[in-house]
């Protein structure tokens, strides 16, 4: 009797301990991986690393050790800020520029990704060292004094295509780079806008000139306008033609005045010049 009760005893402790070991080794035993990552296997012991990449799934983590990547894209900074970094231009002035970029890991690449670079945060420092001597590079490119006068957009598609050349090989992609803003030393600060101030106000004062040339070229077109009317005036009054013309008016306005309501009396003199009388009241 004693022995059967200590022989379950055993068998009781013996399936506890069984049930205990499959839920940790369920709980912590296994890697796994979810539909927005990818994972590479390597085996502690012999250290080889599986040449393919594992996608979706569970895997048991006997003899195995696993390093998993995001597929989804990285912002550096997060939050949609962005990161001042110093740099020399190619005349040793220093600026300063406000960046920040997006990337993302090629999927079919995360095997050469660990050998070359390492885990996640290995990954992140790699992207990071690479921007930061991307943009230093793109900068001593350029003079000081023409920051402010390149496009702000070429800054950023120089620093991008420096990025992509030294990434794309370990299986990195950009997929995003903005340059928020460029600030240039000082001095040359000041200089530029003295000399964008000189070039507005040389715009200002040729516009001006602009308009008062236009006036004047119009009033010049009025008054050929008003000398042309004249002469076709004078030349169409000239000759016998004119003289009846004028005499026709002349008669036409004295029986205009002789209707009106005051009732003058009108004696032309031998000159043709109307007298006019008013009559008494």
């Amino acid at each position: 009797m004693a022995q059967s009760v200590k022989s379950l005893r055993i068998g009781t402790v013996a399936a506890v301990a069984g049930v205990l070991f499959v839920l940790i080794l369920f709980v912590f035993g296994f890697n796994r991986v979810d539909e927005y990552e990818v994972a590479v296997k390597r085996n502690p012991v012999t250290g080889a690393v599986a040449p393919r990449p594992y996608t979706q799934g569970l895997y048991h983590n006997v003899l195995r050790s696993w390093t998993n990547y995001p597929l989804r894209e990285v912002q550096y900074p997060a939050g949609g800020q962005a990161e001042r970094l110093d740099a020399l231009t190619s005349d040793q002035l220093q600026i300063a520029v406000d960046a920040a970029y997006r990337y993302r890991i090629n999927p079919d690449s995360a095997v050469h990704l660990y050998l070359t670079v390492g885990n996640e945060n290995a990954v992140a420092s790699f992207v990071y060292n690479t921007y930061r001597s991307a943009i230093r590079d793109a900068i001593a490119e350029i003079e000081a004094s023409d920051i402010l006068s390149t496009n702000r957009t070429g800054i950023s598609g120089r620093i991008e295509a420096l990025m992509t050349d030294r990434l794309n090989p370990r299986g990195l992609e950009i997929t995003d780079f903005f340059v928020r803003e460029v600030v240039p030393p000082e001095t040359i600060r000041e200089a530029i806008e003295a000399k964008l101030s000189r070039e507005q106000q040389v715009q200002s004062e040729e516009y001006q000139t602009q308009v008062v040339v236009e006036q004047a070229n119009q009033q010049r077109a009025e008054a050929e306008g008003i000398r042309d009317a004249q002469d076709i005036i004078a030349e169409s009054l000239a000759g016998i033609s004119g003289q009846r013309y004028l005499y026709w008016r002349y008669l036409e306005m004295l029986g205009r005045i002789g209707e009106g309501s005051n009732n003058m009396v009108i004696a032309p003199t031998e000159g043709g010049i109307p007298l006019f009388f008013a009559p008494d009241r």
